[in-house]
């Protein structure tokens, strides 16, 4: 067995697309895991924090449509007033929880600007309302007369419009209210607030999930992504080891191997250790580049991170060694280990969340080996124990299942 791991590993690093895979897909998974990445938790609210900020959009071309999650009512606000009676009539609105205002600094837009911007936005983006503060909007606001300070304009049947009209009408009235208390207009209004009700918000989780906060949704997002390319090189180091086996059974080296009385058992065992060989280096590549990854973006300790790679390879390798096996043909080999990749990434939901799919969709999805990996990311950004249990657990199914119908397939396969 140990001469058949040699000769297969020798084999492996003579071939370049090994090489390739070994080198390319740790170094792209390391870019990617580098990326300071914000307001991916907006795609799904992992707490109150969404719904109780202003989202901020770098430019007037962002859509907000992917900012619609958990329901609320999503306002685009131009922003071209940018002082702090504006900034306090945003917060005002987000306190309900029912609006998800997302507002884009714009300082140089005018009236005309914002009719020209609206033309493209309701037609290529989704919102519940665009919203314009214009320059005059703290006179106006003080006043009580909206005439060029703030146009709102409705752009979806939804019901919540007119809780939108009721929420500006009580928020106006209150700086107008403030105004005219005093000169203190800022003092004034955090009286007023301090005598409103106060409220207390909290986060329902069910049993069996586990809460994050907006850090963590962005770091496991990124970990799902790295995952996705990771997942591509072990899947298809297993294919190059499978490629071994289907040349020494056309070149007759199979037979000979047989004659020395070594098992079909054996032999594919040395098979099954040279894939766990290749899946043990190509983490080590990783382990190296990992090094170049802040910490905090990991949001778990590096060895932990590792493991958790090594088994995700583990698996991997193993399922592409026995389709290899099975299928006979390299090139048949190369496009089911590539369409496997493809569909088990997205059904799993490492490229976008799946919670608003179908029960049928999210089934399937927990088929998929990366699905566990990314629950089990979440337990142990928690500090969950249980999370290193259900890796163990879950690297032993998948294994047992693998090799179990792999087994049977290739002894089918010899038959024949």
């Amino acid at each position: 067995m140990k001469s058949i791991i040699n000769s297969t590993l020798k084999l492996l690093f003579r071939n370049p697309g090994f090489w390739f895979f070994l080198l390319f897909t740790p170094v792209v998974s390391t870019l990617i895991l580098r990326v300071q990445q914000t307001n991916l938790s907006a795609y799904e609210s992992a707490g109150g924090e969404v719904a109780s900020a202003v989202v901020e959009l770098e430019n007037v071309e962002t859509k907000v449509a992917y900012y619609g999650g958990k329901g609320r009512y999503v306002l685009k606000v131009y922003d071209a007033a940018g002082t702090e009676l504006s900034e306090y009539f945003l917060n005002k609105l987000t306190e309900s929880g029912a609006f998800m205002v997302c507002r884009v600094k714009a300082p140089e837009m005018t009236a005309a600007d914002f009719d020209a911007r609206l033309d493209t936005d309701k037609t290529n983006d989704r919102m519940g309302a665009a919203v314009y503060l214009g320059k005059s909007f703290d006179p106006e606001a003080e006043l009580g007369v909206m005439q060029d300070g703030m146009r709102v304009v409705i752009l979806s049947q939804d019901a919540r419009k007119d809780l939108l009209k009721n929420s500006l009408t009580i928020i106006l009235g209150q700086i107008r209210a403030a105004a005219a208390a005093g000169p203190d207009m800022a003092a004034n209004l955090k009286q007023m607030n301090a005598a409103l009700p106060k409220k207390s918000v909290e986060t329902l989780v069910a049993k069996d999930a586990v809460e994050l906060t907006d850090r963590q949704v962005d770091q496991r997002t990124m970990i799902g992504y790295a995952f996705a390319i990771l997942t591509l090189g072990f899947i298809f180091a297993g294919i190059f080891v499978a490629q071994t086996v289907i040349s020494e059974q056309k070149d007759m080296v199979l037979t000979r191997i047989r004659l020395t009385k070594l098992s079909n058992l054996q032999y594919f065992t040395a098979k099954f250790l040279s894939a766990t060989v290749v899946s043990f280096l190509l983490t080590m590549v990783m382990a190296g580049c990992s090094f170049m990854i802040p910490d905090g973006n990991l949001g778990m300790g590096r060895i932990t991170f590792l493991l958790m790679i090594f088994l995700l390879g583990l698996i991997f390798s193993t399922l592409s060694l026995m389709m290899g096996i099975l299928f006979g043909n390299v090139m048949s080999a190369n496009i089911a280990a590539f369409t496997v990749w493809s569909l088990s990434s997205m059904l799993a939901g490492l490229y976008f969340p799946l919670e608003s799919t179908t029960k049928a969709v999210k089934a399937i999805s927990y088929l998929m080996p990366q699905k566990w990996f990314l629950k089990i990311t979440e337990y142990l950004m928690t500090g969950d124990g249980k999370g290193y249990i259900i890796l163990i657990g879950v690297t032993v199914a998948y294994m047992l299942v693998f090799l179990s119908l792999g087994s049977v397939g290739i002894r089918i396969r010899n038959n024949e």
